[in-house]
């Protein structure tokens, strides 16, 4: 099996970002953030190969900027990341525009939209490689194999045989994250990602610069819409408090860093492990502003919401979901007392902590009294804003099986869009559930003046920014029901 993969002298790396502006520009969710994921891979090659990483994304590039890029650094190999399948359509044109160039260029895809969508990815003749899951070992391994100075990777790569036979390997969880290097941020522009332009989401840290950490991987809970346990494992694995308090001492050092963001899945998952990180914060006296999303508020109590807030934490973003019990338990399947979390959120308000909760609405099988009370605890159970999303049939979860089964997916099975429903029943229609979530969404946090006021604090932005977002929010509505026939 190795001998079936061409050899090559392999001496430069580009590691990209496609820009999903090739596909559309979505305002909302554009969130520019030190490339956490790609620094790390870029770690594992650079003693090895002359390494640049391209931000296609970050610096708005259009085709024939892209293509510079490759043409004035002349890789060998160009590695291509995509993180949700929202924006899928622009790997391919990523590994169209470099064999443009090239055909001997070797192109490797990987990230998110890769491990759930794989075979379809390798299916394009731009696409040499794929890799299923954390890349880090598998992309190191692979490239030392193609430049014949190590064995051929026996996990997570996905490729065509001399016979044009897909051969998917399955992956391998790293079990010790704590011997990945820490990113490398000296191989880009730091404080291009950390600048007053990067972005208003309610989640990012607004203050600059500002880093990300990711402390964990893998989640136990096991939500039917959720990704990350095909992702990343139902089984958490955590790095070390020591590991991740270091991370953030060496980025304030090296790079001035005044706040960061837990990007995890699940960055709470022990309490134990919980307290020790905050209080190693609190010890160090990193003095850094941070925000947390994925946050369970079932793994929360008091005296984690005094260390969050003597850390620096300005805002925890609760994944609660539902305000229907039966939909938490039956189809959500997520152990959320709904009862308990008023209080918790009471209990976190009083130590000065911003409060912000997801809640999904219009799967299958959920009726209009259930919607109704998921939106109606959204605007009481005390959140000082709430997210609304419609339920999307992910590839790989429970949702989309059960969509699938139920003939309720409207359109082409592999979009994704987090606002616009594809999900149609006898209750509901994706028309309907689109105009409730706009509706909702301003309604529930934005009628009362003191919650628009928190709103456009924890955002950044100034109330009167924030009145042409909710404008623009509209717009992109109307824009996107009348282009995709959602009538």
């Amino acid at each position: 099996m190795n001998m079936e993969l061409p050899r090559k002298d392999i001496k430069r790396v580009i590691l990209t970002y496609p820009n999903q502006k090739w596909m559309k520009h979505d305002f909302n969710t554009t969130r520019i953030l030190p490339p956490y994921a790609i620094c790390i891979l870029a770690t594992m090659i650079k003693e090895d190969y002359e390494v640049k990483i391209v931000d296609a994304n970050l610096y708005d590039m259009s085709k024939e900027q892209f293509q510079e890029e490759i043409r004035e650094f002349k890789p060998h190999v160009v590695g291509i990341s995509v993180l949700t399948s929202e924006y899928g359509s622009t790997l391919d044109d990523a590994a169209s525009y470099v064999k443009e160039i090239d055909q001997e260029i070797i192109t490797i895809a990987g990230g998110v939209h890769v491990t759930t969508q794989y075979m379809d990815v390798i299916k394009n003749v731009d696409i040499d490689y794929a890799i299923r899951g954390e890349g880090e070992y598998v992309l190191r391994d692979l490239l030392k194999y193609i430049n014949g100075k190590g064995k051929f990777p026996g996990k997570g790569l996905v490729y065509r045989n001399n016979e044009g036979k897909t051969i998917a390997l399955f992956p391998e969880l790293i079990q010790d994250l704590d011997a990945l290097p820490f990113p490398d941020y000296d191989l880009v522009d730091y404080k291009a990602y950390s600048t007053q332009e990067a972005g208003t989401g309610i989640d990012l840290v607004h203050v600059y610069p500002y880093s990300r950490i990711i402390s964990s991987r893998g989640c136990p809970i096991g939500c039917s819409f959720c990704q990350v346990e095909k992702i990343s494992g139902k089984r958490p694995r955590m790095r070390s408090a020591a590991k991740v308090v270091e991370e953030l001492e060496i980025h304030k050092k090296k790079h001035g860093i005044k706040g960061f963001l837990f990007d995890d899945d699940m960055p709470f998952g022990s309490k134990k492990r919980t307290k020790e990180m905050l209080r190693l914060m609190i010890d160090k006296k990193l003095n850094l502003v941070w925000k947390a999303a994925g946050v369970a508020i079932f793994k929360m109590d008091e005296e984690i919401f005094k260390l969050m807030a003597e850390s620096g934490c300005q805002s925890i973003n609760i994944a609660i979901e539902s305000g229907s019990e039966r939909i938490l338990k039956q189809v959500i399947k997520k152990p959320v007392d709904l009862k308990k979390v008023p209080e918790m959120i009471k209990i976190a308000k009083s130590y000065g902590l911003g409060t912000v909760a997801n809640f999904v609405i219009g799967f299958p099988g959920e009726t209009w009294d259930e919607i109704r009370q998921t939106l109606y605890y959204a605007e009481t159970c005390g959140v000082d804003y709430a997210k609304i999303y419609v339920a999307e049939p992910l590839l790989g979860t429970e949702l989309y099986d059960q969509a699938v089964a139920m003939n309720a997916i409207v359109g082409d099975h592999s979009e994704v869009g987090w606002r616009y429903g594809r999900i149609k029943t006898d209750e509901f229609d994706p028309h309907e559930l689109s105009l409730l979530r706009a509706y909702e969404w301003d309604r529930i946090n934005f009628r009362d003046p003191e919650k628009r006021k928190k709103a456009a604090m924890l955002m950044g932005i100034s109330e009167e920014k924030l009145s042409r977002i909710r404008k623009e929010t509209r717009r992109q509505l109307a824009l996107a029901m009348s282009e995709e026939g959602l009538k």
